[in-house]
C-alpha cells in the first residue's frame, strides 16, 4: 500500500494492525472507544486475540474501504468535525503510528506488529468519582462489595507479551483506574526506560499523588503528555471525586508544571457541573493554561447524570452560556469543545428522567454519609422549582 492510498482511505485505522487496549476487567478492544471487544484474556491468550477472527474481519472491511460498525465513534466524529482541532482517535493514530510504520504491514489483513498499547492493568484507584463504576475504580468496588479484577495469570501473559515487544513500541497510553497506583506500570516503565526511552507516553491521571516510583519514572522520560481528569473545583471537586483532596490536586499540578511535559485537562460535562465547569476552566486559565489545554465532552453514562435530563429551561441556559463563550472567540480544542457541546445539547433526542438523578443522588449521599444539597445549592434550587411546577 502506498502512502497516498493509505492516508486517503477514509476507513482504515492503524490500530487493528498495531495495537490494543486492555481493560481492567480483562476485555481487549482495538481502542477505548470501540463498540465491541475482541476477546477476554481470562479465556483467550492475548496473541490469539490480536490475530483472531474478529480483528481479521475488521481489517478486511477497512481494506475494502468500508466502515466497520465497531469504529463508528471515529467516523461520526470526523463527519461532524468543524475544524482540524477535532481529531479522532483514527486520525491521531494514523499520524502517530501509521505514517511511521512500513506501509506494507497494512497490505494483509493477517499482519500484526505491536506499536501501541493502551494499558489499564487493574481498577486500582484511590477515588470513587460519582459517575464511575467498580470496573474502573477499586474504591467503588470496595464501597459496593464487588470484585471485578481479571485473572492474575492472564494479566501476566499480557505483560510478558508487551515486554517482549517493548523495543518496537512507538506510543503508550496509561490509564486505569489510577495508573500511578499500579505496580505493573512501575515494572513496565522501568523496562521501557532502559529499552525504548524515546517512546511517546500519554498518562491519564487524577493527579492525586506524585509520591510513587511510577511518577519518578515518568519524570525521567522526555515525551510525556499528562492528560489530567478534572471537572470541578474546591468542595464540588471533593464531592465528585470522592476521597479526593482539592489541595493535594493543586499541589501535584504545580509539581508536574515544572517538568518539560505537555499537560491537558480532560473534562466531562454533566448535571453536577452544568454551570460550574466554566469556573473550573477559568481557574486553570488563571494559572497560565491556554485554550488548547481543555478537551470537554458530554457525559453519556450513567444516563441519570446526563445534562439533557435537566428541565428544558436549564438546558437552554446551558446552551446560551456556551454560545456566549463562543462569542468571545476561544481557540483550538476549547472552541471545538464548546461547538460540539452546543451541537449535542441542541440535536440529541433525550427522554428526561430527572427523578432518576434525584433518586441516585439520594442513595449515594446516604451510602457515603454526604449531603449534595449543601454543595450543589444552585442546581437543587432549580430542580425544586421545576418539580413544584
Amino acid at each position: 500500500m502506498d502512502a497516498k492510498s493509505f492516508l486517503s482511505n477514509k476507513s482504515i485505522c492503524a490500530l487493528p494492525w498495531t495495537g490494543f487496549e486492555l481493560e481492567p476487567s480483562g476485555h481487549v478492544k482495538n481502542c477505548v472507544i470501540s463498540k465491541q471487544t475482541m476477546g477476554h484474556i481470562n479465556q483467550t491468550p492475548i496473541k490469539d486475540i490480536l490475530h483472531g477472527e474478529f480483528n481479521v474481519r475488521l481489517k478486511d472491511k477497512m481494506l475494502a474501504d468500508q466502515s466497520p460498525a465497531n469504529c463508528e465513534g471515529c467516523y461520526l466524529q470526523e463527519k461532524n468535525r468543524k475544524d482540524l482541532n477535532s481529531i479522532s482517535s483514527r486520525l491521531y493514530y494514523l499520524k502517530e503510528i501509521g505514517a511511521k510504520t512500513n506501509l506494507e504491514l497494512y497490505d494483509n489483513k493477517k499482519n500484526f506488529s505491536l506499536k501501541h498499547v493502551d494499558l489499564r492493568w487493574t481498577n486500582a484507584c484511590n477515588q470513587a468519582c460519582v459517575y464511575c463504576s467498580p470496573e474502573l475504580s477499586s474504591k467503588w468496588a470496595k464501597e459496593l462489595g464487588v470484585d471485578v479484577r481479571s485473572d492474575k495469570q492472564a494479566r501476566q501473559e499480557v505483560k510478558d507479551y508487551v515486554f517482549e515487544n517493548i523495543e518496537n513500541l512507538q506510543n503508550v497510553y496509561l490509564a486505569g483506574g489510577e495508573p500511578m497506583l499500579m505496580k505493573e506500570n512501575f515494572e513496565f516503565l522501568k523496562l521501557l526506560k532502559s529499552k525504548n526511552p524515546d517512546c511517546s507516553i500519554r498518562v491519564n491521571t487524577n493527579l492525586s499523588t506524585t509520591e510513587t516510583g511510577i511518577f519518578e519514572l515518568l519524570c525521567s522520560f522526555k515525551n510525556v503528555h499528562w492528560t489530567v481528569s478534572v471537572e470541578t473545583i474546591e468542595q464540588e471537586y471533593e464531592y465528585v471525586r470522592h476521597h479526593g483532596s482539592w489541595n493535594d490536586f493543586c499541589q501535584n499540578l504545580d509539581v508536574i508544571r515544572k517538568l518539560d511535559h505537555k499537560i491537558s485537562f480532560n473534562m466531562l460535562h454533566f448535571i453536577l457541573n452544568y454551570d460550574s465547569i466554566h469556573s473550573c476552566i477559568d481557574f486553570f486559565k488563571a494559572k497560565g493554561f491556554n485554550d488548547n489545554s481543555f478537551i470537554i465532552g458530554p457525559l453519556y453514562q450513567p444516563a441519570h447524570f446526563n445534562t439533557l435530563n435537566l428541565p428544558n429551561s436549564i438546558v437552554h441556559q446551558v446552551v446560551s452560556k456556551l454560545k456566549n463563550k463562543l462569542s468571545a472567540n476561544p481557540q483550538g480544542y476549547l472552541k471545538n469543545s464548546y461547538e460540539n457541546l452546543v451541537a449535542y445539547y441542541t440535536q440529541t433526542p433525550w427522554s428526561k428522567n430527572i427523578k432518576s438523578f434525584i433518586y441516585n443522588m439520594h442513595v449515594m449521599d446516604k451510602r457515603r454519609k454526604l449531603d449534595s444539597r449543601k454543595i450543589f445549592i444552585k442546581l437543587y434550587e432549580e430542580l425544586d422549582a421545576y418539580t413544584l411546577e
